[in-house]
């Protein structure tokens, strides 16, 4: 399958939320990555079908959705940020009304269902009313029904949100034994979510997409920009002033900072390996939301 954006964009009133997108996809994992208000949920909802573009078109294998209509909705997997369960389903009975939802017949679905819940470690909780859950296990309880219909484009928007390291860990060995003969995106703000198995990051800011590359030739961008830095506790404020400062760590009465620079911020500055969360420095000014290291 191969999903083409066509110089799509998005209005609301007089605000553009999508400006002019081109891109290409086809199987395997892309990782959608930009600030808060850069318009990931906005292009992922239109990928979904959720929301019309004002403008440019949408193709799956070169026909337009909005001709195929029904037909491509049955090929996609949709998670939105927030899905708003029915707090008094139980979890095996809100899959069993998605499935239906979806059109599948009760026998396939019911299989579906109990595959689909031990992938996701809910098996014992599926009895459970989902208003009883918590935000990591409606989080889980999402993917499994965006995997319902076994869809051949699959849009995550945030999905590990609220999900520990190891459940994270254990979804993203899933995306990426799954996305051999489909396409997974997936927007995050986790970097680590995706350094090591997209096929390709999108970077996307104030609506507009500024790259469309695999994670290496992005992170070869990088190389001798990335620095490691020392000073005494009081010049970070400096430096902040100067350069782009990514992680701090205090020690004793110094900072030890990444710092984003094209040339060394400091005389001991010592070059780093850049890594894919250096992407946020250097494009959106701002670390990524990983906290696993």
């Amino acid at each position: 399958m191969k999903v083409t954006i066509d110089h799509v964009s998005k209005m609301y009133k007089d605000k553009v939320a999508i400006n002019d997108v081109s891109a290409e996809l086809t199987s395997g994992v892309y990782g959608l990555i930009g600030p808060n208000g850069a318009g990931k949920t906005t292009l992922m909802r239109m990928l979904a079908d959720v929301l019309k573009p004002s403008s440019g078109r949408i193709m799956a294998d070169g026909e337009d959705i909005k001709q195929l209509d029904d037909l491509y909705r049955a090929l996609i997997g949709y998670l939105p940020q927030d899905c708003g369960f029915y707090s008094y389903f139980t979890a095996y009975r809100l899959l069993q009304y998605v499935a239906a939802l979806k059109g599948l017949n009760r026998h396939d679905a019911d299989r579906k269902i109990d595959e689909l819940l031990h992938l996701v470690n809910l098996t014992k909780e599926k009895h459970k009313k989902i208003g009883t859950f918590s935000g990591g296990m409606k989080r889980r309880l999402g993917i499994a029904q965006a995997l319902l219909n076994d869809p051949k484009f699959l849009i995550l928007d945030e999905p590990t949100a609220g999900l520990d390291p190891k459940e994270r860990v254990r979804f993203r060995n899933l995306l990426s034994e799954i996305s051999g003969d489909r396409i997974v995106l997936l927007s995050t703000h986790i970097i680590s979510d995706i350094e090591y198995i997209a096929k390709e990051v999108l970077i996307l800011k104030n609506g507009q997409l500024l790259k469309q590359e695999s994670p290496q030739s992005i992170l070869n961008e990088l190389n001798g920009k990335v620095w490691h830095v020392t000073v005494p506790a009081i010049e970070l404020h400096k430096l902040e002033q100067h350069y782009t400062v990514g992680n701090v760590l205090r020690k004793g009465q110094e900072i030890e900072a990444r710092v984003i620079s094209d040339t060394a911020p400091a005389p001991t500055a010592v070059l780093q390996t850049p890594r894919l969360e250096d992407i946020y420095l250097c494009y959106f000014g701002e670390i990524s939301g990983d906290t696993e290291d």
